[in-house]
């Protein structure tokens, strides 16, 4: 028996401007340039999102220096899309 559902997962990686500069995340600094750089992936993130899929879960991962946001998307069986035509 098949899953009713496909998933794929989307990945965004956040690293600091400065090779070798960890970002301390409690100095408001950092702070407010973590929250401006998820600004601007989750303004872009509707334009990575495929039609027909949705978007069923997210998470932010600390690793090192670098933030992992990962989205996961799901689709009904079937439902794949045409390729686009100019």
């Amino acid at each position: 028996m098949s899953h009713a559902y496909e998933y794929k997962v989307l990945v965004e990686y956040l690293t600091p401007e400065e090779p070798g500069l960890d970002p301390h995340y409690s100095h408001l600094e950092d702070q407010e340039g973590l929250t401006t750089s998820l600004e601007e992936v989750v303004g872009h993130l509707p334009e990575s999102v495929p039609d027909g899929w949705e978007v069923v879960s997210h998470d932010l991962t600390a690793a090192r220096s670098t933030i992992i946001l990962t989205v996961l998307l799901r689709r009904k069986r079937g439902l794949a899309t045409a390729p686009e035509t100019d």
